[in-house]
């Protein structure tokens, strides 16, 4: 599966944290509030933030479209770059990573996984990510500490389970796994539908933050999928 396509990076939108609403956001209305209340050094400070947003999530488009093409290096380029004009832009982090694991460098998806749990140590789905990217390097007792931590954040994710079940496996915890894939099994016979992903990752940027239980990664590829 094309790792970059519509379907695929749905699970994109839950890289936007209110760390990346700070000015990019299309809140025309709260910027100028800001504006009209901050002193002309803070306001130019402001506004040379906005143009690193905007610039860093023009160059995270150009790498999603990049991906789509299956140029995954020359995607990974531009969502560094988009990391260079804005380190705070967590969407860049999330596209790297993608990138990262479809060319199987589990040690980068890692890099930027950890910045993201630094940026959002809430974020449930991403330790279900940077699991897979440890069960691949064969650091099972972290991968099994990253699907316990998805778990208990509340993240109702079947592919956590799935694949904490699969590492319990392989560590001869048999008993729990058995329990995991039954709940999983459960959890995927209730799962709603998800909603359709947005084409762009600044068009991303604007939806509402939300759980996607589709979301996690796949037993069956080398990436994840969503």
């Amino acid at each position: 599966m094309n790792r970059f396509s519509s379907v695929v990076l749905i699970g994109i939108v839950l890289c936007t944290s209110g760390n990346d609403r700070s000015f990019a956001a299309g809140n025309g209305d709260a910027n100028a509030n800001v504006a009209s209340t901050a002193s002309p050094e803070e306001a130019a400070i402001q506004a040379a933030a906005y143009r690193a947003r905007l610039a860093a999530r023009a160059a995270a488009d150009e790498g999603y479209f990049l991906g789509r093409r299956g140029d995954f290096p020359a995607a990974r380029k531009k969502f560094s770059q988009a990391i260079e004009l804005d380190p705070r832009f967590s969407p860049a982090y999330r596209l790297r990573a993608d990138a990262c694991l479809k060319m199987s460098d589990w040690a980068g998806a890692i890099a930027d996984f950890n910045t993201l749990i630094r940026l959002d140590p809430n974020y449930a789905e991403i330790f279900n990510e940077r699991g897979f990217a440890r069960r691949q390097l064969g650091d099972l007792q972290g991968a099994r500490n990253d699907f316990d931590r998805c778990i208990a954040l509340g993240a109702d994710l079947p592919l956590a389970y799935g694949n904490r079940a699969e590492v319990e496996l392989m560590l001869g915890d048999n008993s729990a796994a058995a329990a995991d894939v039954a709940q999983a099994q459960s959890l995927a016979a209730t799962m709603p539908d998800s909603s359709p992903a947005s084409p762009t990752p600044s068009a991303r940027e604007n939806q509402t933050r939300h759980k996607t239980p589709r979301t996690g990664t796949s037993n069956n590829a080398k990436g994840t999928t969503r």
